[in-house]
């Protein structure tokens, strides 16, 4: 555990990380258009060291204090902050329980809070900034026919081996992914829940997981539920 004071574009902010791994003692933060790609895809904002060696992930609070104060000391302040329940810790732990079903993601350098309230992106992830590698959307869209398929196969595999072990990916789309020369799949912006506790309804929410909007339209999302089916069914992810 440490106390951090982190220089970003426009500020300095102070954050209290924990599980902290290889950090320098200062580390200053700024936008690239690496992070303004990254930011493209979602509500986080996204931050590299000076070195390119840590991307910082940050996440705001969900209400603004001023229109909804209720829910912002209730939700945001209370439960995030002080109970520890922020987004980063949530993504910390489903990173490391992809890691340990096997599965490919970026080195971990901690996690972080910000107590102070004036603060309104409190929710800080620090890790490796995964270098030559594409975000798995735009892998996919510039792919011929069979080598979507062969991608599919790859994400299907691993897909499946992560329901072995016991959970299913909670936003589960292919820009959760990053490819990198080689063809290996790297899994970041991980949120994943423990598969229900009776059997009968394992499979279920594997394919209540998959969408046709975040898996590049029906018949993708249908090849992913046929492929993962075979993998669930046959008991081999070989």
């Amino acid at each position: 555990m440490k106390l951090l004071d982190i220089p970003f574009d426009d500020r300095r902010r102070r954050y209290l990380v924990l599980h902290s791994r290889d950090l320098p003692d200062r580390l200053r933060l700024a936008s690239t258009t690496t992070t303004a790609a990254f930011e493209a895809m979602g509500s986080s904002r996204f931050y590299v060291s000076q070195d390119q060696r840590i991307l910082a992930k940050v996440v705001p609070d969900k209400y603004r204090k001023r229109q909804h104060p209720l829910k912002w000391l209730c939700r945001d302040y209370l439960e995030k902050r002080w109970l520890m329940q922020s987004d980063a810790r949530k993504e910390f732990l489903s990173l490391r329980i992809l890691r340990q079903a096997g599965l490919r993601v970026p080195g971990f350098h901690g996690w972080g809070i910000s107590l102070n309230p004036a603060n309104r992106t409190p929710s800080l992830l620090l890790m490796e900034q995964v270098r030559d590698a594409r975000v798995g959307g735009e892998v996919f869209d510039d792919l011929d026919e069979t080598g979507r398929r062969r991608f599919l196969d790859d994400f299907c595999r691993e897909v499946a081996q992560l329901a072995r072990a016991g959970y299913v990916h909670r936003d589960l789309h292919l820009n959760n992914l990053l490819v990198d020369d080689q063809g290996r799949l790297t899994w970041i912006d991980a949120h994943v829940r423990p598969l229900p506790r009776r059997a009968g309804d394992h499979w279920p929410a594997i394919r209540d997981s998959l969408t046709a909007d975040k898996l590049r339209g029906e018949t993708y999302r249908d090849l992913a539920e046929r492929r993962i089916a075979e993998l669930w069914s046959g008991g081999s992810l070989e």
